[in-house]
């Protein structure tokens, strides 16, 4: 064999070996897409199941809640009405198993509103963060105001959750529910984060 075939057997060699090469790298390059796919859809289920168990926290909360508040008045109807402006995934968990939930004789209904439609007879209403600012608190009425947005019962609310240390709690302001006649039971205070007893 001479040194010019010697010359084109390698050239050729070289560019088998550099295209199995680029065919290993693309496979390679498939691989890490798929697992980076995989790891992000993982991720984005876990985050998922996260937000869903937390809502489920917070509906249990609110089921709670109203069960240590009196409200005014002996004309109490047969049903409690929890009113949501937002929230969806905690007007879920609320609702399954709706009917077997009760609040002392009382059956409980939850309903959805927003800004802007005006709300039916609501004994409670959660108001998600995010709508919180924008959403006119009924200072008029006996209803008892639960969000998860920062600072709620310094700015009118009565019952405030926020985590802390990856654990679900809440402060009440005990004077906002006074003005409009409402009666927080002691033994929902003494589970409270803190209590104030601060005016609106």
């Amino acid at each position: 064999m001479t040194h010019a075939q010697w010359r084109r057997n390698g050239v050729r060699a070289d560019a088998r070996t550099n295209d199995l090469n680029s065919i290993e790298m693309n496979r390679i390059l498939h691989i890490v897409a798929m697992l980076a796919a995989l790891t992000a859809a993982s991720g984005s289920a876990h985050a998922d199941a996260a937000g869903q168990r937390e809502d489920q926290f917070k509906a249990a909360y609110v089921f709670n809640f109203v069960k240590f508040v009196a409200w005014p008045g002996s004309d109490a109807s047969d049903t409690l009405t929890i009113c949501f402006v937002g929230g969806d995934g905690v007007y879920t968990a609320l609702t399954t198993g709706i009917a077997n939930k009760r609040v002392g004789t009382r059956s409980l209904l939850a309903v959805q509103v927003t800004e802007t439609t005006p709300a039916p007879r609501c004994e409670a209403i959660y108001i998600e963060a995010s709508r919180a600012a924008s959403y006119a608190l009924p200072v008029e009425r006996a209803v008892l105001t639960i969000s998860d947005a920062a600072n709620f019962t310094a700015r009118g609310g009565m019952i405030g959750l926020f985590t802390e240390n990856h654990r679900l709690r809440f402060v009440i302001n005990v004077g906002n529910a006074h003005q409009v006649g409402l009666h927080i039971s002691s033994d929902l205070l003494k589970l409270a984060a803190d209590v104030q007893r601060g005016p609106r």
